[in-house]
């Protein structure tokens, strides 16, 4: 009888530590889980004097960097030791201010954005199909696309691919309107 009991008492607490165990390591995981509730948005906006050229086929401008650090953001916004935990373009437009040749934004019928970081393969995070306005380009972002890793890097930089009905050049002073909307948790 002696026997029985001390094997249940120790079969008893070697499961009661097991499950503590296997407990300690789920709450771990719930912690890296824990995100703010409220996402924020990050305003960018750039001007910015780019060579202008459209073609029949997508022609690839200069990169603009972001000048973006996303760590000080954070720390600006909140205390503690957080990290961003997502990333994602909210909007992105481009207004024309001026131009040497007098050329409108109208000679870009679609663009591509991209975001490029160091050490990252280069993505389409918003795309711009039958422009008509002569004044701006109204991107659509690409809800799916998560840009964290690219946004963590200070030398994080974006380029557009544009193409028109016919082969244009010419210098263009644009204003760049940009948001980014962080999602952020404990380390």
């Amino acid at each position: 009888m002696k026997k029985l009991i001390t094997n249940t008492i120790l079969a008893s607490s070697l499961l009661t530590g097991i499950s503590v165990a296997n407990s300690c390591s789920k709450v771990e995981d719930i912690i890296n889980d824990i995100t703010i509730p409220v996402p924020f948005d990050i305003p960018v906006n750039i001007d910015s004097d780019i060579p202008f050229v459209v073609s029949t086929d997508y022609v690839k401008s200069p990169n603009i960097p972001l000048n973006l650090d996303l760590d000080k953001e954070i720390k600006d916004r909140f205390q503690g030791n957080l990290t961003v935990k997502s990333a994602k373009l909210t909007s992105f437009s481009i207004s024309q201010v001026s131009s040497v040749g007098g050329i409108t934004l109208k000679a870009v019928s679609d663009a591509k954005l991209w975001i490029a970081a160091p050490g990252q393969v280069d993505q389409v995070i918003a795309n711009v199909t039958n422009n008509t306005s002569e004044t701006a380009l109204s991107f659509t972002p690409d809800p799916n696309v998560e840009i964290m890793s690219y946004l963590k890097s200070t030398q994080a930089s974006i380029y557009l691919e544009v193409k028109g009905p016919e082969n244009k050049a010419d210098q263009m002073k644009i204003k760049i309107n940009s948001s980014f909307k962080i999602q952020v948790g404990l380390n």
